[in-house]
């Protein structure tokens, strides 16, 4: 097995209103079939897919997937004039910076800027 992670997936309940969601802050699809859409971050991928109805009421997930940012700052005043649900302020631990934020299902996300 190779070392790498080749893509994350979150479960999503309505594939335009996240996709319209993941384009505005930023996230760039690369693939894109029927309800799946990866969207490239390099050497990974971070994929959406909607929730088929036979498996049940989609739950938000609280893991925190980490996007990595140059400037954590001007990514909170985007996503506050995007109305985008931040959990908390800006967090300084010992690895960097870090945001928590909600997508339209609540699954929690976060900035990590390096310091």
């Amino acid at each position: 097995m190779d070392n790498k992670i080749y893509a994350t997936l979150l479960y999503i309940s309505d594939i335009e209103e996240s996709l319209h969601f993941y384009r505005n802050i930023g996230l760039m699809p690369k693939y894109r079939e029927g309800d799946w859409i990866e969207f490239d971050l390099g050497e990974t991928s971070f994929a959406i897919l909607k929730r088929p109805e036979e498996k049940g009421k989609l739950i938000p997930q609280k893991t925190r997937i980490m996007f990595e940012t140059d400037d954590i700052e001007q990514e909170k005043k985007h996503m506050l004039n995007l109305g985008v649900k931040i959990i908390g302020d800006i967090r300084n631990e010992p690895y960097g910076k870090l945001l928590t934020f909600e997508d339209p299902d609540g699954h929690w996300l976060e900035l990590y800027e390096k310091i």
